[in-house]
């Protein structure tokens, strides 16, 4: 299986398909794994196809999609072909849509047989005649799924539910042969809707088998038409929601999604490819509004076991949403994380359906998202819904971050700043990298969390002089204050040339050169001569201008392994040298804040850094024109870690970067000003949102142009 033909199908709703490491995914159904909520189950269904008892051998000659659907082909040797439309609907539907076709001039009598397993835990199967219902709590690392799955054949009669069955043993696999029914002469039916009665004793590992069947009769070169699904409702404490039925035409809400989406065009053909993914991954990974915790829609961090809206990425997922037509989701970004914030004042980790863990932590760059979102989609009714909650986790960094009151804030274990297996830690901690929860158990002034805590707070300042929250805004002002001259003095390492994590016990900067030692750059903290050095030390090829940049660690580190290996073994997630895209938007961020203030150098690094990002995002890399938003790359060779299965990765602001550096225009004051840092690309960029109005932006020959649609 090649890991670069994968499919991904989402409809807008709380599922996903778009397994990590699929296997099956030429087999009718959804046999691979998918996301139900942040819950990942290993199969939704499977679909066999008999004749008479005897299963037929189908081979998937052809595997395309089409409007957000997966459209394969399957024949078998006696002329019957299948078509299968397989998606994801807005309603949380797993949909296979069968065109059948006899192409022979034989008769034939096909049954098409639905079966899936579940645990013998929890509440029994439910058979219901003609369809058979599963209610499940799904167990999660995180907060469980109360999910309510029912199985059918809609829109035609006919279809049976099959007898379920206890059985122990049999595997994952869409083999109809393990199943129990395979060996029986005829397909057993339940004498009455009801559940499945769970004999005793039951052995550990056994399964439950649940199905149904429909039998069609094919003339020679006849046709027919069956659609089998799995609809997702969810019920259980705090959750009940079962979504509104979507337009029959649009059931993936693809066209609803596409029809606000701006259409960018360009002659670098891979940046182009980069561009339409990033909003594809939107459109993937958003969810709405309604269930649990949910009371504003939102957007999953990725595939895998990162279905879940994460505080970490989140800023990033805004800078991104921000380009749609519409601004709900970008603003439901914000608001689902500051409407869910804790009692104590803390922003949660990650958002569940269900619930939240308290101990769930990140540092995240709330200022710079939102401020960018205002720049694009102003609204007062919006600050004033977060200001407040804004408030109170600002005054929680304060006392939990910083209770000396230093004005830098503090890092206490390896995840929370999401940069695990570093040296940053090792050097005030030689056990951090044994903590496998979020707790306490050191202390190390961050310049990254001390760098988002001030963008933040500064924003805030000014929301709250805008909407006249005058003794509110003063307090801002003199926090502002604070960390801008703290962090200026004790966290600039003048012999390095960057700014650097402090040690709260010596107090002492660590020597560790980390990427993030650049973020100061997309501020006013650093001087005209800490920014000349810094741009020195980052265009430096023996520390982190390496033939893909920015390694996440400087090359001369004693840590820096581009492979990701910490101490021998390859991690998920190591930051001792790999290439993070989303650390490398923050730079890009911040070379172009000094190249707009006339920094050359600053504009071309800048130029550089976009170029090589988008060749790692695009595939060219590889071979191949299929883009990729991996989670981290290796700096020598440009390749991203396939081997973690997590393929669709938003934790970086790649669009902001493209139009800004590539593109050369910017968002002020509500229009669009020409102010290209570098070399621009001639481009055309149809149905930009501003504020209430869209806008065309196009560069030809060098020259820009704004018109109102």
């Amino acid at each position: 299986m090649n890991q670069k033909k994968k499919i991904a199908l989402a409809g807008g709703g709380y599922c996903l398909y778009a397994p990590r490491f699929p296997r099956y995914f030429e087999a009718p159904g959804f046999a691979d794994e998918a996301c139900i909520a942040n819950a990942i189950v290993p199969s939704v269904f499977f679909l066999a196809f008999l004749e008479g008892t005897t299963p037929l051998s189908l081979r998937c000659t052809k595997v395309d999609t089409e409007n957000g659907k997966a459209v394969l082909t399957y024949e078998d040797a006696g002329g019957l072909k299948v078509v299968e439309h397989r998606f994801v609907t807005q309603d949380d539907r797993f949909v296979s849509e069968l065109a059948l076709h006899n192409t022979s001039k034989a008769e034939r009598e096909i049954t098409i047989v639905l079966w899936t397993t579940t645990d013998p835990e929890g509440e029994p199967v439910s058979l219901e005649g003609d369809s058979f219902r599963i209610r499940r709590m799904i167990k999660t690392t995180g907060a469980d799924v109360p999910a309510d799955i029912l199985y059918s054949n809609p829109g035609t009669k006919g279809a049976r539910c099959l007898q379920g069955f206890f059985c122990e043993g049999g595997s994952d696999r869409p083999d109809y042969e393990e199943t129990p029914w395979f060996e029986l002469a005829a397909l057993p039916t339940p004498r009455a809707k009801r559940p499945l009665e769970k004999p005793s004793p039951i052995v550990a590992g056994s399964r439950v088998y649940a199905g149904l069947f429909r039998t069609l009769g094919l003339k020679g070169g006849g046709k027919a038409e069956q659609r089998f699904e799995a609809n997702v409702t969810f019920k259980g404490k705090k959750v009940n929601f079962r979504a509104r039925r979507p337009d029959a035409k649009d059931e993936n809400g693809w066209q609803a999604f596409w029809d606000k989406v701006p259409r960018f065009s360009c002659d670098d053909k891979a940046m182009e490819r980069v561009v339409r993914h990033r909003f594809e991954l939107l459109y993937l990974l958003r969810q709405p509004h309604g269930a649990g915790a949910f009371g504003s829609p939102a957007v999953c961090e990725g595939n895998g076991d990162l279905h879940q809206p994460t505080s970490f990425s989140t800023p990033a997922i805004i800078r991104e949403a921000r380009w749609l037509q519409d601004p709900a989701l970008a603003r439901g970004c914000l608001k689902v994380f500051f409407d869910n914030l804790l009692h104590n004042g803390q922003v949660p980790g990650r958002v569940h359906m269900s619930g939240l863990e308290s101990a769930d932590f990140y540092h995240a760059d709330w200022g710079g998202g939102f401020e960018a979102l205002d720049a694009i989609h102003p609204d007062k009714a919006t600050k004033k819904a977060v200001l407040v909650p804004m408030q109170r986790y600002v005054k929680w960094l304060a006392n939990n971050r910083d209770p000396e009151g230093s004005g830098l804030t503090d890092i206490v274990n390896h995840f929370e700043a999401r940069q695990e297996f570093s040296r940053r830690y090792a050097v005030i901690d030689p056990k951090a990298d044994r903590a496998v929860e979020f707790e306490e158990q050191f202390r190390l002034k961050g310049i990254d969390a001390s760098v988002f805590r001030y963008r933040l707070v500064k924003w805030l300042h000014a929301v709250a002089e805008e909407i006249q929250e005058k003794a509110m805004a003063n307090r801002f002002l003199a926090e502002v204050e604070v960390i801008l001259d703290t962090i200026r003095r004790k966290m600039w390492d003048e012999k390095a040339g960057l700014f650097m994590d402090l040690d709260p016990k010596s107090r002492r900067k660590t020597n560790v050169r980390a990427a993030v030692g650049f973020y100061p750059l997309a501020t006013d903290i650093p001087n005209a001569k800490q920014v000349d050095k810094m741009i020195d030390l980052l265009g430096n090829r023996q520390e982190f201008w390496s033939k893909y940049p920015v390694p996440s660690i400087a090359v001369s580190d004693s840590t820096f392994d581009p492979a990701g290996r910490w101490k021998g073994t390859r991690k998920d997630a190591p930051w001792n040298g790999r290439t993070w895209p989303g650390v490398n938007c923050h730079i890009l961020e911040g070379l172009t804040y000094w190249a707009e203030r006339g920094n050359k150098k600053a504009g071309r690094l800048a130029t550089k850094l976009l170029e090589s990002t988008i060749k790692m995002l695009s595939g060219d890399l590889e071979g191949d024109q299929t883009p990729n938003s991996l989670e981290h790359y290796n700096p020598e060779t440009g390749l991203g870690s396939r081997y973690r299965g997590i393929d669709m990765s938003l934790n970086a602001f790649v669009l902001d970067n493209v139009f800004r550096v590539a593109c050369g225009f910017a968002i002020r004051f509500g229009e669009v000003q020409d102010d290209p840092i570098g070399d621009t690309i001639d481009f055309r960029l149809q149905g930009m949102p501003l504020g209430n109005k869209v806008y065309d932006v196009e560069r030809k020959g060098g020259k820009l142009k704004v018109s109102q649609q």
